[in-house]
């Protein structure tokens, strides 16, 4: 008689360790469908949050996509933002939604001359300028519309 074999018992959620369920996130297609797929089931979003090593992973892996671009077709100081038209992706579209493209979250400056110059735009965050008449700095304000998370600096003496 052959001898008895064990039953194996069914791999459930919880019998994968954090670092395989890593390694299955990393193959996810955007960085929206791994948030969808890490609020399905409370394993899934500990494994995403217990690793700053997997999230820059993933960062490198799927980079952000291109929104938009500010043009300064109008006023050179403050430039207009065209978005980037992808109809097939509903993800981008949302992104844009809810985008602070207009900044309004940069408070008016309480001068003569309320007004910000765009001094750069990069990797997501916005670079801001007010500066006198004379041309000396005031503040600077470093934006990200996406977040709406808003540093104002005063200017170096």
């Amino acid at each position: 008689m052959p001898p008895s074999r064990k039953k194996s018992a069914p791999t459930t959620i919880s019998s994968l360790g954090d670092d395989l369920l890593c390694e299955v996130f990393l193959r996810l297609p955007s960085l929206p469908t791994l948030v969808r797929a890490a609020l399905t089931c409370p394993a899934f979003l500990r494994a995403v949050r217990s690793s700053p090593k997997f999230r820059r992973r993933f960062r490198d892996l799927h980079p952000a996509p291109l929104l938009g671009v500010f043009l300064d077709i109008y006023e050179p100081a403050m430039p207009a933002f065209v978005p980037i038209r992808c109809r097939s992706d509903p993800d981008h579209a949302a992104a844009v939604r809810g985008a602070d493209v207009f900044l309004t979250r940069v408070p008016d400056v309480e001068e003569e001359d309320p007004r910000w110059s765009m001094t750069e735009c990069r990797d997501g965050y916005v670079v801001l300028v007010n500066q006198t008449d004379n041309g000396s700095t005031k503040r600077v304000a470093v934006y990200d519309p996406l977040t709406r998370g808003l540093h104002l600096l005063s200017a170096p003496p």
